[in-house]
């Protein structure tokens, strides 16, 4: 019996799986941007704002997904996993978390602890991502 070749079936058909999901949440990422398209023009200024963050929100979670469908496609296609896609896919999200953490409708619970450990996550990812790219 081959079980190499089963396990790599089924390996294969997990990340086909998780392409499916990952294409349907970005669908639905893409439709929570155009609902906020729709809503960011309000005549309150601190309204506005905040429909802007969720805008940028929603289209770094979109951007987000892409990459993930990227780095499936590519594992899919060359069995190996691209590790600056992954590098990527971290930097957009921590991007994103700190986008959402300085917005105006988070200030009231800012923490300098937890804002301070994004940028040093953030920093440590982006050397990384120079790090990996520099080597090759």
């Amino acid at each position: 019996m081959d079980y190499v070749g089963g396990l790599r079936r089924v390996e294969l058909a997990l990340y086909a799986i998780a392409l499916a999901v990952t294409i349907i949440l970005a669908g639905y990422s893409l439709y929570l941007i155009g609902s906020d398209i729709t809503r960011v023009y309000n005549p309150d200024p601190v309204i506005m704002s905040q429909n802007i963050y969720s805008l940028l929100s929603d289209l770094f979670l979109f951007i987000i997904f892409v990459e993930l469908i990227d780095t499936f496609i590519t594992y899919i296609q060359h069995k190996e996993i691209v590790v600056y896609k992954i590098i990527d896919v971290a930097l957009v999200a921590l991007a994103r978390e700190l986008f959402i953490y300085v917005s105006p409708t988070i200030a009231e619970s800012f923490s300098t602890t937890k804002a301070a450990a994004l940028i040093a996550a953030l920093l440590v990812v982006g050397v990384i991502d120079y790090l990996q790219r520099k080597a090759h």
